[in-house]
């Protein structure tokens, strides 16, 4: 769809969004429906970026049938366990297993 501008003799310049294959020299005004004489301006080109228009794309098409996720996609990763940390991993670390620090150890009673 393109946006064309349309000058009446009678009232103000008017804006038409038409397919590009329907345009016609002439389009009815919207207030007085004389014909009107269609205003040849400088296109507006601007570019989307790609992940913007495939992010709107997809917006309309799901808008009429929405997809309906059942399951986590195949290559997503699986949550971690409770305790994990970069530094113990998995699991947490015994006392036992627990090398000495620059501390001193806790008194035993």
């Amino acid at each position: 769809m393109a946006t064309y501008v349309f000058r009446c003799p009678d009232d103000a310049e008017f804006e038409v969004v038409v397919p590009m294959t329907a345009v016609r020299p002439t389009h009815p005004c919207p207030a007085c429906r004389a014909d009107s004489a269609r205003v040849y301006t400088a296109p507006t080109l601007s570019t989307t970026p790609a992940a913007l228009s495939r992010a709107a794309a997809a917006a309309d098409a799901s808008a009429e049938t929405p997809q309906v996720v059942r399951s986590l996609p195949a290559g997503a990763p699986r949550p971690r366990g409770r305790r994990w940390s970069p530094v113990t991993g998995a699991a947490p670390v015994t006392a036992a297993r627990r090398p000495a620090g620059p501390h001193q150890p806790l008194p035993t009673w």
